[in-house]
């Protein structure tokens, strides 16, 4: 059997993710998972931070979903920094502060300069001994701080806590088929969470020790994901972060491939630029399963995705410069190749070892669906017929993101800058 070098590269990645697959199988079943129904004994004061750049759209239903919150209203309130909209956000806030005078909401203006500046500035005059950061086209459940604030409230060693996050409502398929990859990223989470491994603390609504993020600076304002930069400095400065199952927040997914492809490159881009800031945590013991782990796979899993992709585009041209090749042997008479094609699979050439490979690879896959749909407490049915969402999210999707991170590979290569959402 000749193997060539695209034969070995496949291998070495089919063992990676053979091995990383059953490295979180035996997290599963051999780690413990302590859980404690743990009640607030008081009510710290607590104070949410809405970043909102032309969130005209969402951003009442969120602050709505902010004033219901299940805590004391005294004891909490809601600090609005609009960051240089362009719409009607600033006008939508100034009149929900108006029609709410029992809730302390407050609003920040400022000229556009991102998220990070935008969570500092509220972040510079917030009381609360814990604050959140909610996005302004996401919505919190009601019962959100009655569970996370006591995890925070009984360890000092608690920085942050992340609840579980949905995509709201999806309607079209490109929505369902991120409502899959929201599900399946939370069982993920909750494997990572098993190892105290989380890298990121998301902008919907998760909740954060104010003193300590005060002490570490506060949020990176380069960064064009503060929320992985935040939750990778708290790691390296030895704090834990948790994950909450108990809680959820939801919120608007892209509904254009465009939009989707712009936030998932500003997503792993972000993943990777501060994965060399930190590089210091790569394969590092001091930092635990973090560093031997997480940081690494971080890295990893682009790498992977690119030289599968990579892999894949390879086969296409083949089979396309074949297809092309046995045309012009006919001289593209298109109805004679179909009248002499003829199915002749010889069975004992097949590549078994890939297939069988790459059926253990799609068996786990299929696995960690049901799994994750079990934890976050979802059904596939439940908004109607979503098979069509789930094949798609098993094949094309991963193509997609796969076509994702070759891009960012070129922006690391022509050193193209990094852009927002």
């Amino acid at each position: 059997m000749n193997i060539t070098f695209l034969d070995g590269v496949l291998f070495v990645t089919y063992f990676c993710l053979l091995f990383l697959s059953i490295f979180w199988l035996l997290v599963l079943f051999f780690t413990d998972e302590k859980k404690e129904n743990k009640k607030l004994d008081s009510y710290p004061f607590f104070s949410a931070i809405v970043p909102a750049y032309n969130e005209e759209e969402s951003i009442g239903a969120t602050l709505n979903s902010l004033i219901n919150l299940d805590y004391p209203k005294d004891k909490r309130e809601i600090v609005v920094v609009n960051d240089g909209s362009k719409d009607n956000t600033q006008a939508i806030v100034e009149k929900f502060i108006t029609e709410h005078p029992d809730y302390n909401i407050a609003l920040l203006n400022q000229n556009n300069k991102g998220k990070g500046s935008a969570m500092n500035k509220g972040l510079a005059i917030v009381k609360g001994k814990y604050f959140a950061c909610l996005d302004a086209d996401s919505f919190v459940a009601s019962n959100a701080l009655q569970v996370m604030l006591p995890e925070l409230e009984t360890d000092d060693e608690v920085a942050a806590i992340c609840p579980v996050l949905k995509v709201q409502k999806p309607k079209s398929i490109l929505q369902k088929v991120q409502w899959c990859e929201y599900i399946i990223n939370m069982y993920y989470k909750y494997l990572n969470a098993r190892l105290h491994c989380i890298h990121v603390t998301p902008g919907p609504f998760s909740v954060y020790r104010t003193e300590v993020i005060q002490k570490l600076g506060g949020f990176n304002e380069k960064t064009i994901t503060e929320d992985l930069e935040i939750a990778i400095r708290l790691q390296k400065n030895q704090y834990k972060i948790l994950q909450s199952f108990d809680t959820i927040v939801e919120t608007v997914a892209p509904n254009s491939w465009k939009a989707l492809f712009r936030q998932r490159v500003r997503w792993y881009k972000g993943s990777v630029d501060n994965t060399i800031v930190y590089r210091e945590l790569l394969f590092n013991k001091k930092y635990g399963d973090f560093g031997m782990v997480r940081m690494p796979t971080i890295i990893f899993s682009g790498i992977i995705a690119i030289v599968l992709g990579l892999t894949v585009g390879h086969s296409l041209i083949r089979g396309i410069v074949r297809l092309f090749q046995a045309l012009r042997d006919v001289h593209f008479d298109v109805f004679t190749l179909i009248k002499h094609a003829s199915i002749d699979i010889n069975w004992l050439g097949l590549p078994f070892f890939k297939l069988v490979i790459a059926g253990t690879l799609l068996c786990i896959s299929f696995f960690v669906m049901i799994k994750s749909f079990q934890l976050v407490q979802e059904k596939i049915t439940n908004y109607g017929k979503t098979w069509i969402s789930l094949v798609t999210y098993l094949l094309i999707y991963s193509l997609f993101l796969t076509s994702v991170w070759v891009y960012i590979a070129y922006m690391l290569i022509r050193r193209k800058k990094n852009f927002w959402f």
